[in-house]
């Protein structure tokens, strides 16, 4: 996968279950007949995202926690779930289907094409459907944020010291003091203070910068944050940033994206909003307005 996870983030990886994991791709691909045999455009182009994110997510775990020592077989774990697991034995998939997973799924723009292709395969069911997505989703991961989202997340942390995967145009509306562009390598960086984070919600990049989030919180170096990513609870990513997390918004509806220099898009499925501190009520003061709101309580 690309990309290179800190210490930091391969502990937090290493409570990735693959099971479940795989539990997941089935749920989903389960989905995607169903959804098709029904012709119900968007909850099909959905399960089909949720499955292909599924599978990115097991081939990062695979291939982040395979065995590299010399002398070690690389198709041996070193997860505690899995330590005598190979390949194409105790429910794992074979070489070759995560080889497969991995040739598609292994960057952000695959990720993309795949699932664009996958949609692709049902278009007699899309075109008949004016709800369908399909026609909007270009392969794009850099979509910004709302103002409103900007200015009630400014309004929960006072200001924002740090936005980890920007751009100049993005922080026009952000307002962070410091920003990582794509240049920058934000998973290469330290991160201090207050955080504002829109990451990019393609696999595997969305897994980093949750994972480098939450250790980055752990260690004490971010003092609180407000995230804007995919209601993806079923992810590994969505329960990492859960486990860090004061409370979640739920967005009535879906965030509507922007860019300078594209049509503002829709996207697939509805958002979330983790916040990371100890002001909760004023969490709950600013996004209120936006949607369903809960404290996590542990």
């Amino acid at each position: 996968m690309t990309g290179a996870l800190s210490k930091q983030s391969a502990r937090g990886l290493a409570k990735y279950d693959p099971t479940l994991g795989l539990k997941t791709v089935a749920v989903a691909e389960a989905a995607e007949k169903h959804y098709a045999r029904a012709k119900d455009a968007t909850k099909l182009q959905q399960a089909i995202r949720a499955k292909l994110e599924a599978q990115a997510e097991f081939v990062f775990w695979w291939d982040t926690q395979a065995a590299k020592a010399q002398g070690q077989r690389t198709d041996k774990l070193r997860s505690r779930s899995a330590t005598k697991s190979q390949a194409g034995t105790n429910g794992i998939p074979d070489r070759y289907v995560i080889d497969r997973w991995r040739k598609k799924l292994n960057d952000p723009d695959k990720f993309e094409t795949a699932y664009t292709q996958a949609v692709a395969r049902y278009g007699k069911i899309l075109e008949f459907d004016s709800t369908a997505h399909v026609g909007q989703n270009t392969g794009d991961t850099e979509w910004f944020t709302p103002p409103e989202y900007a200015e009630a997340a400014r309004a929960v942390l006072g200001a924002i010291d740090l936005d980890p995967a920007s751009t100049d145009d993005a922080n026009t509306v952000i307002k962070a003091a410091q920003i990582f562009t794509a240049k920058d390598d934000g998973l290469a960086q330290r991160w201090d203070g207050r955080v504002w984070m829109n990451p990019p919600y393609a696999q595997p990049l969305v897994t980093q910068f949750c994972e480098k989030l939450a250790a980055s919180v752990t260690a004490g170096t971010v003092t609180a944050a407000v995230v804007l990513v995919n209601n993806a609870t079923e992810t590994q990513w969505f329960r990492t940033l859960a486990d860090v997390a004061t409370a979640i918004c739920f967005p009535t509806g879906r965030v509507q994206f922007w860019h300078p220099k594209k049509a503002s898009a829709t996207p697939l499925q509805g958002q979330a909003v983790i916040y990371v501190g100890d002001q909760v009520d004023a969490f709950r003061s600013a996004f209120a307005s936006f949607g369903f709101l809960t404290a996590v309580m542990r």
